[in-house]
């Protein structure tokens, strides 16, 4: 099913990075009167339809117009994003087609990324900028498909995880471009991120949008672009310095990556243009 982007969705009032004082209580016997989306922030206690929920930061709860609600902070100072918003049932339909789900807490396992969404959108909700209704409502599009990719994820796991397990994923993808040849082999990048080969790279794919061969080419070539654009390394020390193991390879690839050959790349180099005009 192809995902809307232009989804009827009308945003009433919104709030971002929202802290209550330890006495809060929102009592809603009757429900939120709108659509309710709430990215909380802190732990806290939901009754939702009479039931209670312990609910954990970085979860996300939907609630609908008529929902009997009430929640609070369970442990501290109750924190959250927030917006009421109105919704076709087409809208809604499409919603629940992508796994989001109303009137019950779903773990996320990391809100950042979301928190940063609703701040954009609420930006855009009180500007009087050119375009800002169009832009919200694009945000807005996003904010759900990115609540429903975090929800189905498989690989969710706490913040602190996922900091460390983002840190060292952005210290492995920059050694893939800078110096192609410090992991040599995927296992290796497995190893060094404590996961299975597989398990790495659906973690990586999943991250950059990319796979880590696609990236492990690309920094090899991009390389190579640079040494053959600035040095008068050999082709063949080139082809060592990216991490091949035999110069034709280094060559044939080069080749379909770039529709050059590496001495064509090179002759034509603003580089060597340069040298030359000296």
């Amino acid at each position: 099913m192809q995902y809307n982007v232009n989804m009827n969705i009308n945003i009433g009032a919104i709030g971002y990075n929202y802290t209550h004082e330890t006495d809060f209580k929102m009592d809603r016997p009757g429900g939120p009167g709108a659509y309710l989306f709430l990215l909380v922030k802190s732990e806290a206690i939901f009754y939702i339809n009479s039931k209670r929920h312990q609910v954990k930061k970085h979860s996300y709860v939907l609630l609908q117009p008529n929902t009997p609600c009430m929640y609070k902070g369970a442990k501290e100072n109750y924190s959250d994003d927030w917006f009421y918003f109105g919704l076709t049932d087409e809208d809604k339909a499409e919603l629940l087609e992508k796994g989001i789900q109303f009137d019950t807490p779903v773990f996320l396992g990391s809100s950042d990324e979301l928190s940063s969404i609703i701040h954009q959108i609420s930006y855009e909700h009180f500007s009087a900028d050119l375009y800002h209704e169009e832009i919200k409502v694009l945000l807005t599009s996003v904010l759900f498909l990115k609540t429903a990719q975090l929800a189905r994820s498989k690989t969710i796991r706490s913040p602190d995880v996922l900091a460390t397990k983002n840190e060292k994923l952005t210290f492995l993808r920059t050694r893939l471009f800078e110096e192609p040849t410090f992991f040599s082999c995927v296992d290796q990048m497995a190893d060094f991120m404590g996961l299975s080969c597989s398990g790495f790279q659906h973690l990586y794919s999943h991250t950059f949008g990319v796979s880590v061969m696609q990236d492990v080419i690309s920094g090899r070539i991009e390389k190579a672009k640079a040494l053959l654009s600035r040095t008068n390394l050999s082709v063949s020390e080139i082809a060592q310095k990216c991490g091949y193991g035999s110069e034709f390879h280094f060559m044939r690839q080069f080749k379909k990556e770039t529709s050059l050959t590496p001495s064509e790349f090179r002759r034509s180099s603003s580089w060597t243009q340069i040298e030359k005009s000296r």
